[in-house]
């Protein structure tokens, strides 16, 4: 055999193997990786941040403007004023997340509104009249995204156009369920780039699952960040909890990152490691 003829062989080798490699170690996208604190049991302390390497920003249920910390619009007039303080100020947040969940007051059964569209869309306008030159501002996220909530709050402010991204809370068991959800959501609103501020794989039957099922947790995490990267259009997904808190909420009951005593869970490692490929 003639060297010409080996070399022709190894060169498209080794360029397949240097293209496998890269391909294996491929990085998620700047930004694509973050982490909710929830509130219980203390959530977010500088210890647990310094753990969870691979976040690229967080949030907890407040305005905080800790570092890193995407904060988020409270539901009052006080808070609104303050938000315009903070924007127009020396040190204006990046991001901006705006009302969480204001269709659904936890407890209320029947199911009562925190906001409706309407007192919501005149309790927001203030803050984007004078919302600064730096801030981009994230739409309202409501509980139940298949309900008028949105549609009505977009109608009554006309503001959809002040937003840089729209927002959507997921709870699926499957990974497939969760695609579906947020196809749909995505499909009705296509015009600007999409946040998941929360997700998990939840809906598990029964509170308090025992034993937690870490390896399915695992595979669906890896699975939608894998997914996320793939669409463009998916620009941060926070993934819920960075924190144990109450078993008994079982959208994070077999999804937390760290324990009561801010011991690493099996799932940690895994999300230190996500590489999105």
């Amino acid at each position: 055999m003639h060297l010409t003829t080996l070399m022709s062989l190894v060169i498209p080798m080794a360029i397949l193997g240097i293209s496998t490699l890269q391909g294996a170690a491929a990085k998620c996208s700047d930004g694509l990786v973050n982490v909710v604190f929830n509130t219980g049991h203390g959530g977010y302390t500088e210890q647990r941040w310094k753990q969870i390497h691979s976040a690229s920003n967080w949030l907890t249920f407040d305005f905080g403007l800790g570092d890193k910390q995407i904060p988020m619009l409270g539901n009052t007039n006080t808070s609104v004023q303050h938000a315009i303080d903070v924007v127009n100020g020396p040190n204006p947040p990046d991001f901006m997340l705006t009302f969480n969940e204001p269709d659904n007051k936890y407890g209320s059964s029947p199911r009562k509104a925190i906001l409706h569209p309407e007192e919501a869309a005149n309790l927001i306008a203030p803050l984007l009249k004078k919302r600064g030159n730096h801030t981009k501002f994230i739409a309202p996220v409501p509980a139940f995204d298949n309900l008028n909530w949105l549609p009505e709050f977009y109608g009554n402010c006309s503001c959809q156009d002040d937003f840089s991204a729209y927002n959507v809370h997921i709870y699926n068991k499957t990974v497939e369920e969760a695609k579906i959800r947020i196809n749909d959501f995505h499909q009705k609103w296509n015009d600007k780039p999409l946040w998941i501020t929360e997700i998990a794989p939840g809906q598990y039957t029964g509170a308090c699952p025992n034993p937690i099922p870490w390896d399915h947790t695992t595979k669906s995490m890896q699975d939608i960040y894998a997914w996320g990267q793939e669409t463009e259009w998916i620009h941060k997904i926070f993934w819920n909890s960075a924190n144990e808190i109450n078993c008994t909420d079982t959208n994070v009951a077999a999804s937390f990152l760290l324990d009561f005593n801010n011991n690493s869970t099996p799932l940690l490692d895994p999300f230190n490691e996500l590489n999105c490929s």
